[in-house]
């Protein structure tokens, strides 16, 4: 698969089956939008959106190409433990890190931690370098990221930060 980041929290991610978009809107495959929880599956694409409560977004696990990725969509608050269980074990979990609409440093380093990813990716960068700091991410920005699920890391956990590209 490749992941490309498109701005804001926006991504597209072309597998061999389908280009998905991820993005405030939900998740869209091949003009399929799945934007509420539930199970859905479109071109050997299993999507779960996630209820988070009253006013919130859910939360969407993708899986595809043998790879679980959780996309946060703008998440704003910490998850409970029930949440954390419903997403499950993920390779990549996408995390918002703006002002807005988002998560603070300290949240997102929780998450991330609650969640234990393989790879984690940035969006909606108005913390970047103060999340860069606080993981010690020393690595510079790359266009996209080109993922095998024989590429995921086995022990340790992998940073990308991704170049929006228009």
């Amino acid at each position: 698969m490749i992941i490309k980041y498109q701005g804001d929290e926006k991504f597209e991610i072309k597998t061999s089956d389908a280009k998905i978009i991820l993005s405030a809107e939900g998740v869209d495959i091949e003009d399929f939008l799945i934007q509420t929880p539930g199970e859905f599956e479109r071109r050997s694409v299993f999507v779960q959106g996630i209820p988070l409560g009253e006013g919130q977004r859910p939360v969407y696990t993708i899986n595809t190409e043998e790879m679980t990725l959780c996309y946060t969509n703008g998440l704003n608050q910490d998850l409970d433990e029930e949440v954390i269980k419903l997403i499950g074990d993920i390779d990549i979990l996408f995390v918002p890190l703006g002002e807005n609409n988002s998560l603070s440093v300290k949240q997102a380093q929780k998450l991330i931690s609650d969640i234990d990813p393989r790879i984690v990716i940035p969006m909606l960068y108005a913390n970047i370098d103060e999340f860069k700091s606080a993981e010690g991410i020393t690595d510079g920005e790359v266009d996209q990221l080109k993922v095998k699920k024989a590429d995921l890391p086995e022990e340790e956990r992998k940073f990308y930060i991704l170049k929006p590209n228009s």
